[in-house]
Protein backbone atom coordinates (compact mmCIF):
# COMPACT_ATOMS: atom_id res chain seq x y z
CA UNK A 1 0.00 0.00 0.00
CA UNK A 2 1.01 3.07 -1.30
CA UNK A 3 1.01 5.98 1.72
CA UNK A 4 0.09 9.38 0.88
CA UNK A 5 3.63 11.05 1.37
CA UNK A 6 4.97 8.53 -1.48
CA UNK A 7 1.76 9.43 -4.10
CA UNK A 8 2.40 13.19 -3.40
CA UNK A 9 6.17 12.35 -4.13
CA UNK A 10 5.70 10.59 -7.47
CA UNK A 11 3.63 13.57 -8.70
CA UNK A 12 5.79 16.16 -7.78
CA UNK A 13 8.78 13.72 -9.33
CA UNK A 14 10.88 14.79 -6.06
CA UNK A 15 12.79 12.34 -4.90
CA UNK A 16 12.92 11.15 -1.62
CA UNK A 17 15.19 12.89 1.18
CA UNK A 18 18.15 10.08 2.22
CA UNK A 19 18.11 10.28 6.24
CA UNK A 20 21.35 10.80 7.12
CA UNK A 21 22.95 9.49 10.16
CA UNK A 22 22.98 12.17 13.59
CA UNK A 23 25.70 14.82 14.72
CA UNK A 24 28.13 12.13 16.73
CA UNK A 25 27.99 9.11 14.64
CA UNK A 26 29.87 7.88 11.88
CA UNK A 27 27.96 7.60 8.41
CA UNK A 28 27.27 4.61 7.20
CA UNK A 29 28.92 3.74 3.58
CA UNK A 30 27.06 1.36 1.08
CA UNK A 31 29.11 -1.46 -0.64
CA UNK A 32 28.46 0.30 -3.82
CA UNK A 33 30.71 3.80 -2.74
CA UNK A 34 33.90 1.45 -2.00
CA UNK A 35 36.30 1.68 -4.79
CA UNK A 36 39.08 -0.61 -5.05
CA UNK A 37 41.79 -0.22 -7.15
CA UNK A 38 44.13 -3.30 -7.45
CA UNK A 39 48.26 -2.15 -7.23
CA UNK A 40 50.15 -2.42 -10.63
CA UNK A 41 52.40 -5.01 -11.06
CA UNK A 42 56.55 -3.74 -10.59
CA UNK A 43 57.61 -2.64 -14.10
CA UNK A 44 61.35 -3.53 -13.81
CA UNK A 45 61.91 -1.83 -17.90
CA UNK A 46 60.01 1.67 -16.71
CA UNK A 47 62.23 1.65 -13.25
CA UNK A 48 65.76 1.67 -15.40
CA UNK A 49 64.57 4.14 -17.54
CA UNK A 50 63.34 6.37 -15.10
CA UNK A 51 66.68 4.80 -13.43
CA UNK A 52 68.86 6.34 -16.15
CA UNK A 53 67.16 9.29 -17.10
CA UNK A 54 67.86 10.66 -13.17
CA UNK A 55 71.63 9.71 -13.64
CA UNK A 56 71.86 10.82 -17.14
CA UNK A 57 70.18 14.36 -15.76
CA UNK A 58 72.84 14.34 -12.71
CA UNK A 59 75.76 13.52 -15.91
CA UNK A 60 74.76 16.80 -17.45
CA UNK A 61 74.78 18.77 -14.77
CA UNK A 62 78.33 17.93 -13.76
CA UNK A 63 79.68 18.05 -17.31
CA UNK A 64 77.98 21.03 -17.28
CA UNK A 65 79.54 22.85 -14.29
CA UNK A 66 83.11 21.50 -15.08
CA UNK A 67 82.71 23.08 -18.31
CA UNK A 68 81.74 26.52 -17.33
CA UNK A 69 83.73 26.93 -14.24
CA UNK A 70 87.08 26.67 -14.40
CA UNK A 71 89.49 28.52 -12.11
CA UNK A 72 91.28 31.72 -13.72
CA UNK A 73 91.78 33.64 -10.38
CA UNK A 74 93.42 32.42 -7.55
CA UNK A 75 93.89 34.91 -4.50
CA UNK A 76 96.30 34.38 -1.59
CA UNK A 77 95.96 36.23 1.71
CA UNK A 78 97.90 35.75 5.11
CA UNK A 79 101.78 35.19 3.38
CA UNK A 80 104.51 37.01 4.87
CA UNK A 81 107.58 34.75 3.94
CA UNK A 82 106.14 33.47 1.01
CA UNK A 83 104.74 35.67 -2.22
CA UNK A 84 101.50 34.68 -3.16
CA UNK A 85 103.19 32.88 -6.50
CA UNK A 86 104.87 30.64 -4.48
CA UNK A 87 101.81 29.52 -2.50
CA UNK A 88 99.83 29.46 -5.82
CA UNK A 89 102.88 27.17 -7.11
CA UNK A 90 103.08 25.01 -4.12
CA UNK A 91 99.04 24.23 -4.26
CA UNK A 92 98.86 22.55 -8.05
CA UNK A 93 96.33 25.04 -8.94
CA UNK A 94 96.35 25.25 -12.73
CA UNK A 95 93.96 27.67 -14.80
CA UNK A 96 91.75 25.88 -16.12
CA UNK A 97 91.09 23.17 -13.59
CA UNK A 98 87.75 22.09 -13.28
CA UNK A 99 86.47 24.74 -10.06
CA UNK A 100 84.12 22.48 -8.27
CA UNK A 101 86.46 19.40 -8.43
CA UNK A 102 89.51 20.90 -6.34
CA UNK A 103 90.05 19.00 -3.63
CA UNK A 104 91.04 21.26 -0.23
CA UNK A 105 92.84 18.55 1.95
CA UNK A 106 94.99 17.83 -1.19
CA UNK A 107 95.94 21.85 -1.36
CA UNK A 108 96.16 22.48 1.77
CA UNK A 109 98.95 19.12 2.08
CA UNK A 110 100.52 20.61 -1.13
CA UNK A 111 101.22 24.09 0.63
CA UNK A 112 102.04 22.95 4.09
CA UNK A 113 104.66 20.03 2.42
CA UNK A 114 106.28 22.87 0.36
CA UNK A 115 106.26 25.74 2.26
CA UNK A 116 107.63 24.98 6.10
CA UNK A 117 106.18 28.09 7.30
CA UNK A 118 102.91 27.78 6.41
CA UNK A 119 101.05 26.34 9.93
CA UNK A 120 97.47 26.24 8.59
CA UNK A 121 95.38 26.50 5.15
CA UNK A 122 92.20 27.83 4.45
CA UNK A 123 90.66 26.90 0.88
CA UNK A 124 87.99 28.54 -0.87
CA UNK A 125 85.85 28.95 -4.19
CA UNK A 126 84.00 31.84 -5.94
CA UNK A 127 81.31 30.89 -8.69
CA UNK A 128 82.53 31.09 -11.52
CA UNK A 129 85.59 31.21 -11.78
CA UNK A 130 88.22 31.79 -8.48
CA UNK A 131 90.12 29.74 -5.67
CA UNK A 132 90.86 32.06 -2.13
CA UNK A 133 93.58 30.54 -0.45
CA UNK A 134 94.11 31.86 2.75
CA UNK A 135 97.18 30.90 4.94
CA UNK A 136 98.07 31.67 8.86
CA UNK A 137 102.20 30.74 9.17
CA UNK A 138 104.36 30.00 12.40
CA UNK A 139 104.15 32.38 14.81
CA UNK A 140 107.44 31.14 16.34
CA UNK A 141 110.24 28.66 15.97
CA UNK A 142 113.24 26.91 17.62
CA UNK A 143 116.49 26.69 17.17
CA UNK A 144 118.48 22.93 17.59
CA UNK A 145 121.75 22.04 16.00
CA UNK A 146 122.71 18.81 14.22
CA UNK A 147 125.93 16.23 14.57
CA UNK A 148 127.76 18.57 12.58
CA UNK A 149 127.39 21.99 14.20
CA UNK A 150 125.03 23.66 11.92
CA UNK A 151 121.94 25.13 13.35
CA UNK A 152 118.51 24.65 12.22
CA UNK A 153 114.79 26.29 12.92
CA UNK A 154 112.30 23.70 14.29
CA UNK A 155 108.39 24.10 15.24
CA UNK A 156 106.45 23.48 17.96
CA UNK A 157 105.50 20.11 15.87
CA UNK A 158 108.74 19.10 15.39
CA UNK A 159 108.99 20.04 11.57
CA UNK A 160 112.23 21.49 10.50
CA UNK A 161 111.56 24.69 8.84
CA UNK A 162 115.07 26.40 7.43
CA UNK A 163 118.46 26.50 8.46
CA UNK A 164 120.20 29.18 10.41
CA UNK A 165 123.65 30.08 11.35
CA UNK A 166 125.02 30.29 15.39
CA UNK A 167 124.89 33.90 15.53
CA UNK A 168 121.20 34.06 14.32
CA UNK A 169 120.02 30.48 16.73
CA UNK A 170 120.62 33.20 19.97
CA UNK A 171 118.15 35.31 18.32
CA UNK A 172 115.77 32.10 19.35
CA UNK A 173 114.84 29.44 22.03
CA UNK A 174 116.92 27.09 21.58
CA UNK A 175 117.34 23.21 22.22
CA UNK A 176 120.43 22.23 23.62
CA UNK A 177 121.00 18.16 25.05
CA UNK A 178 120.09 16.98 21.43
CA UNK A 179 121.09 17.48 18.13
CA UNK A 180 119.74 16.53 15.28
CA UNK A 181 120.54 13.41 12.47
CA UNK A 182 120.68 14.81 8.94
CA UNK A 183 117.76 17.22 9.10
CA UNK A 184 115.86 18.12 5.83
CA UNK A 185 113.59 21.00 6.04
CA UNK A 186 109.97 20.38 5.41
CA UNK A 187 110.58 16.94 7.13
CA UNK A 188 110.29 15.88 10.51
CA UNK A 189 113.14 15.89 13.06
CA UNK A 190 114.95 13.08 13.61
CA UNK A 191 117.44 12.70 17.30
CA UNK A 192 121.32 11.81 16.29
CA UNK A 193 122.22 8.93 17.66
CA UNK A 194 125.85 9.55 19.35
CA UNK A 195 128.54 7.66 17.84
CA UNK A 196 129.80 4.50 19.97
CA UNK A 197 133.32 2.70 19.61
CA UNK A 198 133.49 0.40 16.91
CA UNK A 199 133.02 -3.88 18.18
CA UNK A 200 136.29 -5.48 18.93
CA UNK A 201 134.90 -8.88 18.88
CA UNK A 202 135.58 -9.87 22.56
CA UNK A 203 132.46 -8.47 23.59
CA UNK A 204 130.24 -10.61 25.83
CA UNK A 205 126.35 -10.43 24.93
CA UNK A 206 125.80 -7.80 28.00
CA UNK A 207 128.38 -5.50 26.15
CA UNK A 208 126.78 -6.11 22.70
CA UNK A 209 123.46 -4.53 24.12
CA UNK A 210 122.48 -1.14 23.50
CA UNK A 211 123.58 1.35 26.16
CA UNK A 212 120.66 3.82 27.16
CA UNK A 213 122.72 6.59 25.48
CA UNK A 214 121.35 4.84 22.86
CA UNK A 215 117.55 4.98 23.18
CA UNK A 216 117.86 8.71 24.90
CA UNK A 217 118.13 10.56 22.20
CA UNK A 218 114.49 9.88 20.69
CA UNK A 219 113.09 10.55 24.12
CA UNK A 220 115.05 14.02 24.87
CA UNK A 221 113.80 15.36 21.29
CA UNK A 222 110.08 14.15 22.82
CA UNK A 223 110.74 16.19 25.89
CA UNK A 224 112.01 19.37 24.38
CA UNK A 225 108.79 19.14 22.11
CA UNK A 226 106.65 18.54 24.78
CA UNK A 227 108.37 21.76 27.02
CA UNK A 228 107.90 23.92 23.18
CA UNK A 229 104.07 22.75 23.56
CA UNK A 230 103.50 24.17 26.66
CA UNK A 231 105.22 27.24 26.41
CA UNK A 232 102.84 28.35 23.70
CA UNK A 233 100.06 26.84 25.39
CA UNK A 234 100.72 29.60 28.28
CA UNK A 235 101.61 32.32 26.18
CA UNK A 236 105.30 31.83 27.13
CA UNK A 237 106.87 32.85 23.79
CA UNK A 238 110.27 34.50 23.33
CA UNK A 239 111.11 34.82 26.86
CA UNK A 240 112.99 31.49 27.57
CA UNK A 241 116.38 31.81 26.27
CA UNK A 242 117.23 27.44 26.13
CA UNK A 243 115.86 24.63 27.28
CA UNK A 244 118.20 21.57 28.63
CA UNK A 245 116.92 17.87 27.76
CA UNK A 246 120.31 16.49 28.00
CA UNK A 247 118.97 14.46 31.13
CA UNK A 248 114.93 14.16 29.88
CA UNK A 249 114.17 13.58 33.70
CA UNK A 250 116.22 16.66 34.64
CA UNK A 251 114.68 19.30 32.34
CA UNK A 252 116.32 22.72 33.23
CA UNK A 253 115.56 26.10 31.16
CA UNK A 254 116.42 29.74 31.38
CA UNK A 255 113.51 32.35 31.29
CA UNK A 256 115.10 35.28 30.04
CA UNK A 257 118.58 35.81 31.71
CA UNK A 258 117.21 35.96 35.39
CA UNK A 259 115.19 32.58 36.39
CA UNK A 260 117.72 29.09 36.13
CA UNK A 261 114.31 26.65 36.37
CA UNK A 262 114.44 22.66 37.23
CA UNK A 263 111.48 20.87 35.54
CA UNK A 264 111.79 17.53 36.74
CA UNK A 265 110.44 14.96 34.06
CA UNK A 266 108.08 16.06 31.08
CA UNK A 267 105.35 15.07 33.01
CA UNK A 268 102.68 17.71 33.54
CA UNK A 269 104.08 20.53 31.63
CA UNK A 270 101.58 22.71 30.46
CA UNK A 271 100.67 23.17 34.34
CA UNK A 272 104.45 23.04 34.81
CA UNK A 273 104.98 26.43 32.33
CA UNK A 274 101.53 27.93 33.96
CA UNK A 275 102.65 27.44 37.41
CA UNK A 276 106.01 29.24 36.26
CA UNK A 277 104.09 32.17 34.39
CA UNK A 278 102.46 33.09 37.77
CA UNK A 279 105.64 32.96 39.75
CA UNK A 280 107.30 35.31 37.85
CA UNK A 281 104.64 37.27 37.37
CA UNK A 282 104.91 38.10 40.99
CA UNK A 283 108.95 38.74 41.20
CA UNK A 284 110.29 42.01 41.54
CA UNK A 285 112.19 43.20 38.44
CA UNK A 286 115.55 43.13 40.76
CA UNK A 287 115.13 39.32 41.88
CA UNK A 288 117.02 36.38 39.92
CA UNK A 289 117.64 32.97 41.04
CA UNK A 290 116.64 29.54 40.59
CA UNK A 291 113.14 28.11 40.42
CA UNK A 292 111.95 24.71 41.09
CA UNK A 293 109.21 23.53 39.44
CA UNK A 294 109.75 19.81 39.72
CA UNK A 295 106.57 19.19 42.22
CA UNK A 296 109.07 16.34 43.24
CA UNK A 297 110.35 18.20 47.24
CA UNK A 298 106.92 20.30 46.81
CA UNK A 299 103.78 19.19 45.06
CA UNK A 300 102.14 21.83 43.53
CA UNK A 301 104.26 24.62 44.22
CA UNK A 302 106.93 26.47 43.12
CA UNK A 303 110.39 27.00 45.15
CA UNK A 304 112.65 29.98 44.82
CA UNK A 305 115.70 30.60 46.00
CA UNK A 306 117.61 34.00 44.85
CA UNK A 307 121.34 33.73 43.47
CA UNK A 308 124.34 34.69 45.89
CA UNK A 309 125.17 37.62 44.49
CA UNK A 310 121.81 39.02 45.37
CA UNK A 311 121.37 38.01 48.28
CA UNK A 312 122.12 40.69 51.28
Amino acid sequence: MQTNKTKNMRLTGRKPRRRTAPEGQPKKVSDEQIVYTPAKPFNRNRFLLRLLTVTAVVLALVFGMSIFFKVRTVTVSGAEKYSAWEVKEASGISDGDALLSLSEAKISARIRTSLPYVDRVRVGIKLPDTVKIEITELDAVYAISDNVGKWWLLNVDGKVVDNTNGAASKGYTRIIGVELADPVVGQQAVAAVPQTEEPTGTETTEDLMPPVALIQPAHQLEAAITVLAALEANGVIGYVETIDVTDPEHIELWYEDRYQVYLGDDSRMEYKIYMLKGAVAQMGEYQRGQMDISFTTWPDRVWFDQFETEKS
